[in-house]
């Protein structure tokens, strides 16, 4: 595992500060010996929110053909130019479900393998070369966590490269004969729901035997949180198994299963639950009747404005 270099902890005045062993971030190795990670070393596991240029100013998505782009109803979403024209029809055909068409541009449902069965992120693509993977602002933002590819028996997360959005932006270059890795990393986030927010922060902890995991979180107090959700799951094989979310010892969602996935998408009550200002300790709990097998494991998303 890659060891972290830099400073450790630092005071929760100056960044936002992940403390626990074994957190994954996205585009981070996972931590070592119950070091902390903040802002300040680079922004590791920090993603910025950044407007992209076809926003106007009165809220029209002027470079994709008027106000094509459903602005109004998008929350959380990752972006590209691919520079150069879309055929809109290949990239229909990735569709689940077609919500809108025309001769400039085509909005759909696109079905992204993930624990529990297909998550589906709405994707914008129209013929200026523009694709925009979103979920709505009623959907929680953790939407994004994919946790496929992860071991179910011992999820050993050491780096989240990926989310739903951007599959659904490789599903689209798939579908268009566009090489995804030469795109990838001009892909950009920005949160429609929330347009002050400059950044989000993902991480996961998990747990694959009986006993409870956790993470420790600060949030400075001179921060704007907008919202903080959850993605948490559930599985074991042959048995009943049960997992608790908890926050600072208090209850935050229950999972009861036998022998399948489940999975839970909400999000924290910022009010009273994950607030600014106060450190937080959240706690993944794994209890299954088989010693052998299973897991669960909780991925969080802060959106949020640092300055």
């Amino acid at each position: 595992m890659t060891k972290r270099l830099g400073l450790k902890v630092l005071a929760i005045s100056i960044a936002l500060v992940i403390v626990a062993s074994g957190v994954a971030m996205y585009g981070y190795s996972g931590t070592e010996g119950g070091e902390g990670i903040s802002e300040s070393e680079g922004g590791k596991g920090v993603i910025s929110l950044v407007a992209p240029p076809f926003i106007g100013v009165a809220g029209a998505a002027e470079a994709a053909g008027g106000d094509a782009f459903p602005e109004d109803e998008a929350g959380i979403s990752a972006y590209v130019n691919l520079g150069q024209p879309i055929d809109l029809e290949q990239v229909a055909s990735i569709f689940d479900q077609i919500n809108e068409t025309s001769a400039t541009h085509v909005i759909g449902m696109v079905p992204i393998p993930n624990f529990g069965g297909n998550t589906h992120p709405h994707l914008y693509a129209d013929t200026n070369g523009w694709i925009v993977a979103y979920f709505t602002k009623d959907e929680p933002a953790s939407m994004i966590m994919q946790w496929s590819g992860t071991d179910k028996n011992n999820p050993k997360i050491t780096e989240i490269n990926t989310t739903t959005l951007e599959d659904a932006i490789e599903d689209a270059c798939d579908a268009i004969g566009v090489d995804y890795a030469g795109i990838k990393l001009n892909i950009k986030y920005y949160d429609f729901e929330f347009p002050d927010a400059d950044s989000i922060l993902l991480f996961v902890r998990t747990r694959a035997t009986s006993g409870s995991n956790y993470t420790h979180v600060s949030i400075p107090g001179d921060y704007t949180l907008y919202e903080a959700s959850y993605s948490h799951y559930g599985y074991e094989y042959n048995n009943f198994a049960t997992s608790y979310l908890k926050v600072d010892g208090k209850k935050i969602n229950e999972l009861r299963w036998y022998s399948t996935f489940v999975t839970a998408c909400k999000q924290y009550d910022i009010e009273s639950t994950l607030t600014v200002g106060s450190p937080h300790t959240i706690e993944i709990t794994y209890s299954p009747d088989s010693l052998d097998r299973g897991s669960a494991g909780v991925a969080n998303v802060l959106i949020y404005k640092s300055v």
